[in-house]
């Protein structure tokens, strides 16, 4: 005897256009074919000749459940509807899971914890996301450029901005800052915009009291707590905290440096290295040590250092002998003395030196400028040696000598 095939879809009042649609039983296939309004939404059950499990089909888009439940959650997507009400606000939801996850924003519940930091999370889906942040993990990837994403949203966002004219379907749409005339590709990105109008800072380090406008940066921050960097170059095995640091330091493999000097010949393989050499040529220096000295600098790390002039701060302990320094490089350059090292050998000869500014110097021997003795033969590689030697022929005393001279008499007349 043949069996029955039964439809799932029952007409409800107040669909867009004619009704709504809710999945019950319907004695027939002909009792549902016979309602226009629902012949859009008809569902068939269907064999899966690899494992005999009836597949349950949604005719609207195609796709197909192994159970009528999940057809039923499904078929919401379509209709709009909404049966769970949270009990605490005015929210509905097309599925209980859902909405027990919206109701933990009411109770504080956090039971997924990162097992990388010390965060916690509502979902599990919170929390998968949260994780990539960890491990670098970018899962969706666009076939055009093969740039990588975390979230499959910014892959969207990224085919909308930069590939609208390529991929079918998707038109450009702009969202115009309301402040200024900036237009952004998304939402999103219109809402991160208007912070740097309002000063917001929503998101804050939960190891310090910082806080920032972008979650991306938050991010990229807590990693200096955690010490986190999940960016392996492929090449010498060196970890990085951010995405961007292994792309320029990958460029020191490949050679590569894109960011050229329209002023000169010189190019760099990041373009903040570029921006700090054009204040070479403009003689830009926009960072001013106002409230002591007012000197200026064309580097912030300058200013910074420059500052523990005034300060006396000398973080940086030598391991060996305890010698404090002020910054990291003058305590890696003493601690050569240590060991003996000499890192720095030239290209020409065969010597080697402890410092590459004091390579720098003797490589002017083989190829650098010569300053030249206009009294006698003699030629010197730096101009101040040239000006103390010229003292032998005018008799000329440097002022440091009739210092010398001072402090003596002084030492004479108080024996």
């Amino acid at each position: 005897r043949r069996r029955k095939r039964r439809c799932r879809i029952k007409k409800q009042e107040s669909l867009p256009g004619e009704s709504k649609i809710r999945l019950s039983f319907l004695e027939s296939e002909k009792d549902c074919k016979s309602q226009p309004a629902l012949q859009a939404y008809h569902v068939t059950l269907l064999k899966d000749t690899a494992n005999d499990k009836p597949l349950h089909s949604c005719l609207v888009c195609g796709k197909d459940f192994p159970y009528a439940s999940k057809l039923q959650r499904h078929l919401r997507t379509h209709s709009g509807e909404r049966p769970f009400p949270c009990s605490m606000c005015e929210k509905r939801f097309p599925e209980k899971g859902l909405l027990m996850i919206h109701e933990r924003v009411h109770t504080g519940e956090k039971p997924f914890p990162c097992t990388f930091c010390e965060k916690r999370f509502a979902s599990q889906g919170e929390l998968r996301l949260h994780r990539r942040t960890h491990t670098g993990e970018r899962p969706y990837h666009c076939s055009i450029c093969l740039k990588s994403f975390s979230r499959h949203w910014h892959l969207k966002t990224h085919l909308e901005a930069m590939h609208s004219e390529i991929v079918e379907g998707f038109t450009r749409k702009k969202f115009p800052c309301s402040e200024c005339e900036k237009s952004c590709n998304s939402a999103a990105e219109l809402r991160d915009h208007q912070r740097t109008h309002t000063g917001e800072r929503p998101f804050q380090c939960s190891f310090c009291d910082k806080r920032f406008a972008l979650s991306g940066t938050l991010v990229r921050h807590e990693r200096l707590h955690t010490g986190i960097t999940p960016y392996h170059c492929s090449d010498c095995g060196k970890t990085f905290a951010q995405q961007w640091t292994l792309t320029t330091h990958m460029r020191t493999h490949t050679g590569e440096k894109p960011y050229s000097c329209t002023q000169c010949d010189k190019s760099f393989v990041a373009p903040g290295e570029l921006r700090r050499h054009v204040r070479i040529h403009t003689g830009e220096k926009p960072y001013t040590c106002c409230t002591v000295c007012g000197k200026q600098f064309t580097q912030k790390g300058q200013l910074k250092g420059h500052f523990k002039v005034h300060t006396g701060e000398k973080p940086f302990s030598c391991p060996e002998c305890g010698k404090s320094f002020a910054h990291s490089g003058a305590m890696n350059r003493h601690r050569l003395t240590h060991t003996g090292e000499r890192p720095f050998h030239c290209t020409v000869c065969d010597r080697r030196f402890n410092q590459s500014g004091r390579l720098r110097e003797h490589e002017k021997i083989h190829f650098g400028e010569k300053f030249d003795c206009p009294e006698c033969e003699k030629s010197f590689t730096r101009s101040s040696s040239l000006k103390n030697h010229f003292r032998l022929h005018t008799g000329e005393r440097p002022l440091n000598y009739f210092i010398n001279v001072l402090h003596h008499k002084k030492n004479d007349t108080r024996t």
